[in-house]
């Protein structure tokens, strides 16, 4: 009788995407979740444990000649038994490697190597350098910049720098620290009660949910400024109470300044953050006070489900809607599926909050598979914005060639006479869409993707937005030669440029990508507008998303329709979202604030909708159009994508796939395809789609992970949110 470990190693092949078993040799503590170091072919390698047989007996050759265990990397588990069925789930539901799944539960710098909080050190910087040898200069450039990093990943990386490290030392600029003492402690504030006294509709929500079985779904469904954010704060301080945890999700942690302040302000115990800008350390630090139980609320984006609760309550995932909670890379996850998951497994309960909830949770709701409670008017006396809808095409033909209309500068002018503030919104960066010759008519693009570039006043550059290939602005049409070179289209750049000339003196804020390239400069971007250092907010779709500005008076939509025609099912839909979350910037203060929306197919019903506040309108034609058609809630997509770098391969592997799948249509499974992506080239790749549409069952699911793992070069998508 001997101990036998079932582990899943990292080595992500066909046929090595199982269990192995090892024998434990007397005396080591191996246990479910643990990671371990085992022989493996000729050498050795990492893995999770995922089951352990107490009793086993050896039977056969085969089990006499199992190989043992040769080490236990940590000394806990690094993984729940809860976590371990997850990841085997997630490999089977989205057609990826279960050691995928369960990398993207560690954090970076525990990710399948060693790591104790006991045993590790890390480098930090603790003085300044100036005048110094350039390689000491540049090592203490490194450590400012990414943090505190573990001394052993540092030397693996830049081994030439070991030596420079020792001098670093020695000068006392740079100190060597144990994990628990290395990393910066948690923001920890004073908590108060609510200063707000909740509605009726607030106050049915809060006990309704609170009072609600263990495992239950919810979507609260609330109109912009209606006070969704006082209900997660209400029932997490029941949660609390309890003794449980709390997971509260964002789309992206930067553009949320005002959820993480209301949760830290509002309790007494430490509040963890989980986002990409953390350092390594950071996320280490975060991640072990929730495994000992130490932080009772983490606000995070979609990776924090997986953080390691010892009892999780609650899982919020505020503005449900948004396509971040997609993961578009292995394990393609969606965030709202895996809470689902857990609350079908764990007991905790899920709130999914929006304005404007995607469809398929809209569904879910309307046929009774979740609970669903709507907050239907805004918090105090405010009601929401009237919204008018201009015609562009009218414009022009009156003579008005300018970005806005005339009414949007009424509305503007008499804003920032009275001293109030005003957005303009346009879902496109850089100054101009694209270059063209006005007399051969060609763009200039991208020679490693099929899109054209996008000129860059503040750079003087052309850059692609996909590889980000940058260039000069051409003097001459590089087709013709022609010096007849125009801009067409407008980005932000280019509204702020239209912005300071109707209105000089007025100061100016721009957010996008480009701006806001840390987590810092968008927290500082909210404080200059709330704080009234700037008159005028000009962004893309990132200042559509849950921010209070009680100045605002004016929300100016460019262009509404921007996105109408891209090749997207969901089309629609993000128009509607974006138009909806963009109108309810204002009007959330004393102000009474005035909505224009701008475009050229005003008629389209997704922005009629929009200008009445009226989800259920939407709701009702869109839900007809993906019933007709197949779409998501009424079946499953599969997007199989083929990218290659020879157009000629890319062809051939296609076909190849399209022949595994055409059997599939026997069982009502409908095949659109093969045929270029509607961005056929990204990168330097050319790529190459077949959709799949229909009903999952096991037989499909089975021969699409025959295809994952045959084809190394076709990626996989199911139920994908982008489809270009």
């Amino acid at each position: 009788m001997m101990k036998i470990a079932h582990v899943i190693i990292d080595r992500m092949a066909r046929g090595l995407d199982r269990a192995w078993s090892y024998v434990i040799p007397e005396g080591m503590d191996v246990r479910v979740g643990h990671r371990v170091r085992v022989p493996f072919a000729k050498g050795e390698t990492l893995g999770i444990v995922t089951a352990v047989d107490e009793y086993a007996t050896l039977d056969s050759a085969a089990d006499v000649a199992l190989k043992p265990v040769l080490d236990v990397v940590d000394p806990v588990p690094v993984l729940s038994a809860v976590m371990i069925e997850l990841g085997m789930w997630m490999a089977e539901e989205y057609l990826c490697f279960p050691i995928q799944a369960y990398k993207a539960m560690l954090p970076r710098n525990i990710r399948l190597r060693p790591f104790s909080a006991a045993t590790q050190e890390f480098c930090q910087v603790v003085g300044q350098r100036q005048g110094r040898p350039s390689k000491r200069q540049q090592l203490w450039d490194i450590l400012a910049e990414r943090g505190p990093l573990l001394k052993e990943e540092l030397l693996r990386e830049m081994p030439e720098m070991r030596q420079v490290l020792r001098d670093l030392v020695k000068e006392g600029t740079v100190v060597i620290k144990r994990l628990d003492s290395a990393l910066p402690s948690f923001p920890v504030v004073k908590g108060h009660r609510s200063p707000f006294t909740l509605n009726e509709e607030q106050m049915h929500a809060v006990t309704t949910i609170v009072e609600a079985a263990p495992g239950s779904k919810w979507l609260l469904e609330g109109i912009t400024g209606s006070g969704k954010t006082e209900v997660y704060l209400q029932i997490i301080e029941t949660i609390v109470q309890q003794g449980q945890q709390a997971l509260v999700l964002v789309p992206e942690i930067a553009l949320t300044p005002q959820t993480v302040r209301r949760f830290q302000s509002r309790f007494g115990q430490a509040v963890g953050l989980w986002h990409s800008s953390l350092t390594d350390s950071e996320r280490a630090k975060t991640w072990q006070a929730v495994r000992d139980g130490h932080l009772a609320i983490v606000v995070g984006v979609r990776s924090a489900i997986f953080l390691p609760f010892r009892d999780l309550g609650l899982i919020v995932l505020d503005e449900e809607h948004e396509s971040t909670y997609k993961q578009e890379e292995h394990p393609r996850y969606h965030t709202r599926d895996v809470a689902f998951w857990l609350a079908d497994k764990t007991g905790t309960k899920v709130v999914l909050g929006s304005a404007t909830p995607s469809l398929e949770t809209a569904f879910y709701a309307r046929q009774g598979l979740i609970g669903w409670i709507r907050l239907t008017r805004r918090i105090g006396t405010r009601t929401l914005p009237p919204v008018e809808i201009i015609d562009m095409r009218e414009e022009l033909q009156e003579g008005n060639h300018s970005i806005f209309s005339r009414a949007l500068q009424q509305a503007l002018t008499r804003a920032l006479d009275r001293g109030e503030q005003g957005i303009l919104f346009l879902n496109r960066r850089g100054y101009a869409s694209f270059v063209m010759c006005r007399d051969c008519g060609q763009a200039v693009q991208c020679p490693h993707c099929s899109v054209t570039l996008t000129y860059h006043q503040d750079q003087n550059k052309l850059m692609c937005h996909y590889c980000f290939y940058t260039i000069d602005p051409p003097t001459a049409c590089p087709h013709c030669g022609s010096r007849r070179i125009r801009y067409f289209g407008a980005g932000t750049e280019r509204i702020v440029e239209e912005v300071m000339k109707l209105w000089p003196g007025t100061r100016v804020l721009r957010a996008d990508r480009d701006t806001l390239s840390s987590r810092h400069s968008y927290y500082q971007l909210y404080d200059d507008f709330v704080n009234r250092r700037a008159d005028v907010l000009v962004g893309t779709q990132m200042i559509a998303k849950g921010m209070d500005f009680p100045h605002v008076s004016v929300v100016g939509i460019v262009a509404a329709d921007v996105a109408l025609h891209l090749p997207d099912f969901r089309r629609s839909e993000r128009t509607f979202q974006l138009l909806v979350q963009a109108s309810g910037r204002t009007g959330r203060g004393d102000l009474p604030g005035v909505v224009i929306v701008q475009a050229y197919e005003p008629e389209h019903f997704a922005i009629q909708s929009a200008a009445t506040h009226g989800y259920d309108d939407f709701y009702n034609q869109e839900i007809q159009y993906r019933r007709e058609l197949g779409y998501p809630p009424f079946g499953n997509l599969w997007l199989l994508e083929v990218a290659d770098a020879s157009e000629q391969k890319a062809k051939e592997t296609i076909h190849q796939i399209f022949e595994k799948v055409t059997g599939l249509m026997e069982m009502g499974i409908e095949v659109l395809g093969p045929a270029p992506a509607p961005l056929p080239k990204v990168r330097g790749r050319f790529r190459y789609h077949v959709l799949l549409k229909g009903a999952k069952n096991p037989r499909i699911m089975a021969v699409l992970s025959e295809i994952e793992r045959d084809e190394l070069s076709c990626s996989i998508t199911v139920d994908p949110y982008y489809m270009l």
